[in-house]
């Protein structure tokens, strides 16, 4: 019985929510896994990259939450490995792997996904969300030119299909401002024109790699109807339901 009220009143809370629309921006970490298919440069050390996020957001009076979200952060690993170099067009790189520096598949991983999910409304100000994405992503990376820490850098212009999803809470600050946490998962599937290095016969560069950015931010309120007006009407005879 006791069981059953505490669902019950869950259930209350899930269903007093608030339409609205928000805009949110948030930065952070990413990491990421080992690219897969014809890219032979693969680490075995994750690390810690930046992350920045950006999302436009609403959420029904029902608690379904859509919209768009955006992601750019960096994908690259270490390893001990030593692999066979390749000549870049501006420099010959003898060899990659096992010298401390990074592999870098991409500096600017840019995505644009679709999302559509469920937010958990947990008091007046608290919701926890579960969303799912779908969108198309970016690879850049300006390959001719190496920083010290950079011993291998794949090249520019990849793109193709990204999906996955994310969970976050959502805390209230004031009445059109509030603070997230955000955890999302991205596996990317690229496809380049330039070609893969070491390969042959000569193949064209494509790979898949998962990444996870974790951010936190700003989410700003730009529209929304609170609870309380539900089943009542507008100036035009309208029923909010």
């Amino acid at each position: 019985m006791k069981r059953l009220v505490v669902l019950s009143l869950m259930f209350v809370a899930f269903q007093a929510n608030a339409q609205k629309v928000q805009l949110g921006l948030g930065a952070g970490a990413s990491f990421n896994g080992q690219p897969t298919d014809n890219l032979v440069y693969k680490g075995d050390q994750s690390l810690l990259n930046y992350a920045v996020r950006t999302n436009f957001v609403y959420t029904t009076k029902t608690n379904i939450r859509f919209g768009i979200v955006g992601h750019m952060h960096e994908l690259s690993s270490k390893s001990d490995s030593t692999y066979k170099g390749f000549p870049n067009r501006h420099l010959r790189i003898d060899s990659v792997g096992g010298d401390g520096k990074k592999l870098v598949y991409s500096k600017n991983t840019v995505a644009a996904c679709l999302t559509l999910g469920y937010n958990f409304n947990l008091g007046t100000s608290t919701s926890i969300y579960i969303d799912g994405a779908i969108g198309w992503g970016f690879a850049r990376n300006n390959s001719l030119y190496y920083q010290e820490n950079e011993g291998y850098k794949a090249a520019d212009g990849g793109d193709g299909m990204c999906y996955g999803g994310q969970l976050g809470i959502d805390q209230g600050l004031g009445k059109h401002v509030s603070f997230f946490i955000d955890a999302a998962f991205r596996y990317y599937t690229f496809d380049y024109d330039a070609g893969a290095p070491t390969i042959r016969p000569a193949e064209k560069l494509h790979y898949s790699i998962w990444a996870m950015p974790i951010t936190i931010g700003l989410n700003f309120t730009l529209y929304e109807l609170p609870p309380s007006i539900k089943n009542t009407y507008n100036v035009r005879g309208r029923k909010y339901n």
